[in-house]
């Protein structure tokens, strides 16, 4: 059962990260493309194998399980997002006096979530191995 469902969740994943992708629209460099691909498809594998399953069948997998887990970490990630960028003089001029202020706490921000990402994977990985296992 591992083979055919970690296709399903790869599937689903590929899926919900090009919905992503259009949904926030973002012109320019699509950096972390991989690793937001990596975090979509450990939550819709992790969260489809340990929430009971429900709705067809395809290959003896309930899919539909494993697209509620997706859907559900794609909106999280979604209400996440940053605002989109100022449009007038004044917001831009708003929004640099903000950067200016949040630089100091830049670097402590980052090392944080950096931290909080891979214990996320981690977690993320040895729910799917102690499903598995037990």
């Amino acid at each position: 059962m591992v083979v055919p469902e970690c296709i399903v969740s790869f599937v689903i994943a590929a899926f919900l990260t090009a919905v992503f992708l259009l949904l926030i629209r973002r012109s320019g460099r699509r950096t972390g493309l991989i690793w937001l691909f990596l975090l979509i498809f450990l939550a819709v594998w992790a969260g489809g194998i340990w929430i009971r399953p429900f709705g067809p069948q395809i290959w003896g997998i309930h899919w539909a399980t494993f697209l509620l887990a997706g859907l559900v970490i794609v909106l999280f990630l979604i209400v996440l997002m940053p605002k989109k960028p100022p449009t007038g003089r004044h917001e831009t001029i708003n929004m640099l006096e903000r950067i200016e202020k949040e630089k100091d706490m830049e670097e402590l921000a980052y090392i944080t979530l950096s931290i909080f990402f891979w214990i996320l994977l981690f977690g993320l990985a040895i729910a799917i191995v102690l499903r598995y296992s037990l």
